[in-house]
């Protein structure tokens, strides 16, 4: 069964990519900046549009109103950093599926699409709130980082996909997950790696390049200095459990 199509209308490139990526693995994802490029693409298959209030050429109901003519029946969810009650009883009013305060968590945005298509019950208890703005793009980067370890991520790459300087990323990131970026990827890939280990019929080398490490010297310097032995010995030592 292939994957459901979300259409996702926000004027903010770094959200748009913060979301995209965090469904991009259950979902299709159609893009649009504001209600122009929305209504081009309601010609396509869509089973549930992800719709921002605040945007510079129309707001979100704008949008809204545009996708119920064309797709009466598609679900909606309205995103908003306002929660006056005028905004909140026009989302009830409109009967969109749900109304999520911004900046949101990722997991309850994943919970509540996985509701609303009946797909998987992620069981999230979360409010879908987070402080601001920043955290949201940082737990964006994180769960790229979980999602693609072993791919090239370089500080100046992610911090291009989350529109701050590196310098920025880099304290922001140390500062919510308490360690920077660099050490917080290199464990998820000596983690992964020591899983591989078990594999007997994959070599070191092959397991360094797998989890992102071109150098398979600078492989073993991180993984002696996150478990204190060396790949090989560590190999060794689940051989012998054995």
């Amino acid at each position: 069964m292939g994957k459901k199509t979300v259409l996702l209308v926000d004027d903010d490139a770094a959200v748009r990519d913060v979301i995209k990526q965090a469904l991009r693995k259950e979902y299709h994802v159609l893009e649009a900046s504001g209600y122009s490029e929305a209504i081009k693409l309601l010609k396509q298959p869509i089973d549930i549009a992800l719709i921002d209030y605040v945007m510079p050429e129309h707001d979100g109901f704008d949008v809204l109103k545009a996708v119920r003519k064309a797709k009466p029946a598609l679900p909606a969810i309205i995103m908003t950093a306002y929660s006056n009650e005028s905004v909140v009883i026009k989302a009830l009013r409109t009967e969109v599926a749900d109304y999520i305060k911004k900046p949101l968590k990722l997991a309850y945005l994943r919970k509540r699409l996985s509701e609303i298509l009946g797909g998987e019950d992620y069981n999230n208890n979360d409010s879908g709130n987070v402080a601001s703005r920043q955290e949201f793009i940082l737990d964006g980067i994180e769960a790229h980082i979980r999602e693609n370890y072993m791919k090239d991520l370089t500080l100046d790459r992610l911090a291009g996909m989350a529109c701050i300087s590196r310098f920025k990323l880099s304290r922001a990131f140390k500062d919510r997950f308490g360690q920077t970026l660099t050490s917080y990827l290199n464990n998820i890939r000596i983690r992964k790696s020591a899983e591989l280990l078990k594999n007997p019929d994959l070599n070191i080398s092959e397991i360094a390049h797998f989890v992102g490490y071109e150098s398979v010297s600078y492989f073993d310097r991180m993984f002696m200095a996150v478990n204190g032995m060396s790949p090989l010995n560590y190999r060794k030592k689940l051989c012998g459990k054995h």
